[in-house]
């Protein structure tokens, strides 16, 4: 996701979206009553017998109703026309619906900003600059390191291996040792916890042997993934890997879980609270370190409320996807709760 501008006196942010999980953050920031405003297409008529064509325009709406298209990877966003251009192609009051999908730019405009939501937002653009993983695609000739962020591939260096079958066997043999070792230091000093070795043949299959008979680790948990070569094309392909794909949603499903095995173990000594009413109390005696709410009643008041308490009394906040097993857990528990700071202060996994 990219910040294309924020006007704070007229509530107004413009955003690009970058991927599916900026789609569902879109969707769970705006509801009824906000503006929405991106570039679309209305089909066009010059007149009743006029079968019209489809015209590019820019239209403003007030929204209704927000369906979030799974299968299509797209945002539904519908409400009656504020505004838009060009004019002649605009009928103000009609209904219309803005098919949002990756690359698109929306403007959102509420009445106001909670703050914790303009957090949540600039988490989702640092989300998209740091690395979420890595990614070496190898074969016998070379190596090439990416790393992969919220806006796609970003290739850092290539190694190669400079063999030869002209080579003797003993010269082979050590020159491949001295290639395979320096991917393993290369691995060493990526800034990532997972390391995807992909890769056509058995070169990434003959790195993992060599590890484990040279009892070497990279101090990265690595995954082994299928592809067709050793270049970007070879990248991309493991980076749409079913494999790659459950590891980067682990590394944020890992961090919910973290903070809701604190709250249960909170609750066995009183130390935690859920449900609005419990929340508010934690908050308004001081003892809350962090509350924990369901992206899915962000919306609702009286959440909101006690959020704005939170947010006053600089509180963090974490947000759970709704639809993750953690999110599914926290439901569980009224949508909301908090963790006292002695349990946080104990914890140094919990301290962010």
């Amino acid at each position: 996701m990219r910040v294309i501008r924020f006007n704070d006196v007229e509530n107004r942010l413009k955003l690009q979206v970058d991927s599916f999980d900026d789609l569902y953050l879109v969707e769970r920031i705006l509801s009824g009553g906000d503006m929405a405003e991106s570039r679309s297409f209305r089909r066009f008529r010059g007149n009743e017998e006029d079968v019209g064509e489809q015209k590019e325009v820019v239209v403003k709406i007030d929204v209704e109703k927000i369906e979030l298209d799974r299968g299509a990877q797209k945002l539904r966003i519908n409400g009656r026309i504020v505004s838009g251009r060009p004019e002649e192609y605009i009928k103000i009051g009609g209904y219309h619906t803005l098919n949002i999908g990756s690359r698109d730019v929306i403007e959102i405009e509420k009445k106001e900003w909670k703050s914790y939501i303009l957090r949540r937002i600039k988490q989702a653009v640092d989300d998209t600059k740091r690395p979420r993983l890595a990614i070496v695609a190898m074969d016998e000739e070379k190596a090439t390191f990416a790393y992969v962020k919220g806006y796609g591939i970003d290739v850092i260096t290539e190694i190669y291996s400079h063999l030869s079958k002209r080579m003797k066997e003993k010269d082979f043999l050590k020159t491949r040792e001295d290639y395979f070792n320096e991917i393993i230091n290369g691995i060493g000093n990526l800034d990532v916890e997972i390391v995807v070795l992909a890769g056509p043949g058995f070169t990434k299959d003959d790195i993992k042997r060599y590890m484990n008979e040279k009892e070497i680790s990279a101090g990265k948990k690595l995954l082994y993934v299928q592809a067709g070569d050793a270049e970007r094309s070879g990248i991309r392909e493991a980076a749409q890997s079913e494999e790659v794909a459950k590891a980067v949603e682990q590394q944020q499903v890992k961090k919910e879980f973290d903070l809701l095995n604190a709250f249960m173990a909170g609750l066995r000594t009183n130390a935690s609270f859920y449900g609005n009413n419990e929340v508010t109390k934690s908050l308004e005696s001081y003892v809350a370190g962090v509350v924990l709410v369901n992206d899915s009643v962000l919306n609702i008041k009286d959440f909101q409320r006690v959020l704005d308490v939170a947010d006053s009394q600089k509180v963090r906040i974490e947000i759970f996807n709704s639809e993750d097993e953690a999110g599914k857990q926290l439901r569980g528990f009224r949508d909301i709760a908090s963790i006292s700071r002695k349990i946080l202060e104990g914890d140094r996994d919990l301290r962010v």
